[in-house]
């Protein structure tokens, strides 16, 4: 993060899906992150791998009531970075074990951000320390 810029918050499709779909009992902590970045405190981040999956999801999974509407708003406040062959490449040859929580670490780290948000931290007991990842509860928590 450059001296005087937002912490760069990664948000992983399980969250980013929660805030999407209104999911409960996650919604009302994950929103919280949405309301951060209304108030200019953090920048939102999510990997264009995530839009594939969220858009299978809310359009054929779950067939959201107005997905197209509520992807398009969610989108509106997000950055949204490419992983490519190299974090392909780091995912695959990394210890984790399940590559596509892999892919979306991998992407962060190389994109540089300041947090990695999901609700399954145990997917990434293999994450470095210069990436830290936590719960949003444990995000907001850090943030008090």
């Amino acid at each position: 993060m450059l001296k005087g810029s937002l912490p760069e918050v990664y948000l992983d499709t399980d969250v980013a899906f929660d805030i999407i779909s209104k999911r409960k009992p996650f919604f009302e902590t994950a929103v919280k992150l949405i309301e951060l970045v209304a108030q200019d405190k953090i920048a939102l981040v999510i990997g264009e791998c995530s839009l594939a999956n969220l858009t299978y999801l809310s359009f054929d999974i779950y067939k959201l009531p107005d997905a197209q509407e509520r992807l398009m708003d969610f989108i509106s406040v997000c950055q949204v970075i490419c992983g490519g062959k190299n974090q392909m490449q780091q995912a695959l040859a990394s210890s984790f074990n399940d590559k596509e929580d892999a892919l979306h670490y991998f992407t962060a780290l190389h994109q540089g951000v300041d947090y990695f948000i999901t609700r399954n931290t145990q997917d990434y007991k293999n994450a470095l320390k210069i990436l830290p990842v936590s719960t949003p509860e444990e995000f907001l928590s850090s943030l008090r």
